[in-house]
């Protein structure tokens, strides 16, 4: 009989990562996997994973943040943005940017006050572990405990370090005697969600800098944490090989000529990146005269939620598409990412493996990717493009630049490795490209360092090394 193994489901980006590894199919071939989502979402989860054997249960979100709404839990929820370890020459710069970022709300918790107390919070081992036992202690919810006493887990697995929902399961397990496995599937997790809400027993992490990460900024011992590599990735590594036949797939798909040169634009989130359409029609503007240039743009997937771009631009992205199509013809075109929207809330949404297929042909068309602190400048590194990182006009609704998002220590620490060029104004912005298109080799030695130090010797067995670490954390004591 096989045993069972907990996986809460709530995050889609975490879902597709247990998709794109094989996790999913080792772990459904070996065990019961039960699954925690919100039980209205049901019909699009059976749907989605319908070629695996899944056991349904209900994670009741609705219920477990009505229940979190005490001024207490608010308190603690921020104090955690705001709290992590350091030591003299590693600290989390994320936190010089949420002391503007989230100025209003501490505002409302007596500023002083509050400074203070995450001040010693960071500077204290001891205070840490305190604050951490009195957040566990103060935790008499019990949620799951019902489905940890019927299905006798003897693992959940989390796409987290233990934030959100993911330390409810954590606490039960301990309750229980489940083992805990943290899969990270995301470069900023660990230094931009705040201090960790929970211990789980294992850790499975990127690369060296993750690791470092969670020892130094969130208290877990380095035996705990074992690196495994960027899984998602493997098919980019595979793809880089085939750029020249993906080029001439994706012109052939498009219908553009074989002698374009090809600026890639991926915007991001518009709450702190509205200037994305602004910089598509800067760049097309500078260019129009240009018979050999085309700007190939790809939205970030919230500029696709109606409610959310017309509230922070005015209006829908087909409104704004629309215009720079009629202005500009074919000298533009947008592929926006292909999303399945199975719910109201703006990360109710899935990104299918065909997605994964469309960056790599994007990666392989481009000449220049610019893009406003995305990821996807690790995965334009990967195909060796001249990367542009601009950061035009203010930073949300502060007098800041928007460079001031670089400040996030994910992206801070980027900086040593010199791949790519800055720009925060137009201009700037108008001579990388150019220096890009006539220059493209002149950063290629950086970048092909930057990523063999950052994927390390994991490219080609990330996913084997993930499910030989789960099975080897099952079997000690």
């Amino acid at each position: 009989m096989k045993n069972h193994i907990f996986v809460p489901m709530y995050r889609s980006f975490g879902l597709r990562y247990l998709l794109s590894t094989g996790i999913i199919d080792h772990l459904s071939k070996n065990y019961k996997i039960v699954a925690f989502i919100d039980m209205d979402k049901k019909p699009y989860y059976e749907n989605l994973l319908k070629n695996y054997e899944i056991i349904y249960e209900d994670l009741n979100s609705k219920k477990i943040e009505k229940l979190n709404q005490s001024i207490f839990f608010t308190f603690k929820k921020l104090l955690k943005k705001f709290t992590c370890g350091e030591k003299k020459n590693y600290k989390n710069k994320t936190i010089d940017l949420y002391k503007i970022k989230f100025k209003d709300a501490i505002k409302n918790n007596r500023y002083y006050f509050f400074n203070y107390i995450s001040f010693l919070l960071r500077k204290s081992k001891i205070l840490r572990r305190l604050f951490f036992f009195i957040d566990e202690l103060t935790d008499v919810n019990n949620f799951f405990s019902n489905q940890y006493k019927k299905y006798k887990p003897i693992a959940l697995i989390l796409l987290s370090y233990g934030y959100d929902y993911d330390q409810y399961f954590v606490r039960q397990s301990k309750k229980f005697n489940c083992k805990s496995i943290s899969i990270i599937y995301s470069w900023d997790n660990p230094t931009s969600k705040g201090y960790k809400s929970s211990n789980s027993d294992h850790y499975l992490v990127w690369n060296k800098v993750m690791k470092k990460e969670l020892n130094i900024f969130h208290d877990i011992p380095i035996k705990r944490i074992e690196i495994c590599g960027v899984s998602h990735w493997e098919k980019f590594f595979l793809d880089k090989e085939k750029k020249k036949e993906l080029k001439k797939k994706f012109f052939y798909e498009n219908n553009l000529e074989n002698n374009k040169k090809t600026i890639l634009f991926f915007s991001s989130h518009p709450r702190d990146f509205i200037h994305g359409y602004k910089i598509i029609n800067n760049i097309l503007e500078k260019f129009k005269n240009d018979d050999k240039i085309i700007v190939i743009a790809r939205m970030h997937p919230l500029f696709l939620d109606k409610n959310l771009c017309t509230k922070f631009l005015g209006d829908d992205n087909f409104f704004f598409e629309d215009q720079i199509k009629e202005k500009f013809g074919n000298k533009v075109l947008f592929k926006n990412p292909t999303l399945e929207k199975f719910g109201d809330k703006t990360s109710e949404v899935f990104y299918p493996a065909k997605d994964i297929n469309e960056l790599s042909k994007l990666y392989s068309a481009a000449d220049v990717f610019i893009n406003e602190f995305s990821t996807t400048q690790l995965e334009a590194c990967i195909f060796n493009l001249p990367i542009i990182d601009a950061a035009i006009g203010k930073y949300r609704e502060t007098n800041f630049k928007n460079s001031l998002y670089g400040w996030h220590h994910h992206l801070y620490h980027l900086k040593e490795h010199n791949f790519k060029i800055d720009v925060d104004n137009y201009t700037s912005l108008y001579e990388a490209i150019l220096k890009s298109l006539e220059k493209p080799q002149e950063l290629e030695k950086n970048r092909i360092k930057f990523i063999d130090y950052f994927i390390e010797n994991n490219q080609g067995k990330v996913s084997e090394k993930i499910i030989g670490n789960f099975e080897k954390f099952l079997k000690l004591n």
